[in-house]
Order: structure tokens, then sequence, then C-alpha cells
């Protein structure tokens, strides 16, 4: 995103969920079927979304950040 451009697109937000996804998941040490298995998500779920082809709902986002242990803007954040 450039400085002289402030809007999003939804390629940077798939991109920065799925790596903070990844990130956090990793670091955690926890399975995608697991965290799926945890909040309640079917593991495709975490599969599309750290693939990138998933758009996950509100509620999903919610459910796999309380799993983790973290805010959803933590997994939305973009890469500094």
């Amino acid at each position: 995103m450039s400085a002289t451009n402030p809007q999003t697109t939804m390629a940077e937000v798939k991109n920065d969920l799925a790596r903070n996804l990844k990130r956090i998941r990793s670091e955690k040490g926890v399975a995608q079927e697991r965290l799926a298995l945890d909040a309640g998500v079917d593991r495709t779920v975490v599969s599309k979304i750290e693939r990138e082809v998933g758009n996950p709902g509100i509620e999903t986002l919610l459910k796999l950040a309380n799993r983790l242990n973290v805010t959803i803007v933590e997994l939305l954040a973009p890469e500094h």
C-alpha cells in the first residue's frame, strides 16, 4: 500500500490474515486440524484462509482468534 493511496485491497487483507494465522499457529504449536476442531470450524476453512482463497466471516475470525488467544486485530494486522 502506498503512502498516497490509503485504501487496502482484499488481496492485501487475505495476505495479512494468511501470514498472521500461519505464524501465530506455528508459534503456538497448533496444527490446522487441531485449531479447526478446537475453534469449532471445518479444517478446510483454516486451510483456505492460509492459502488466501478463503473469505471467513467475523464469527469464524473470532473463533480462531479466541482459540489462539489473540485479537481479531492481531490476525488482520498488516506487515510493517
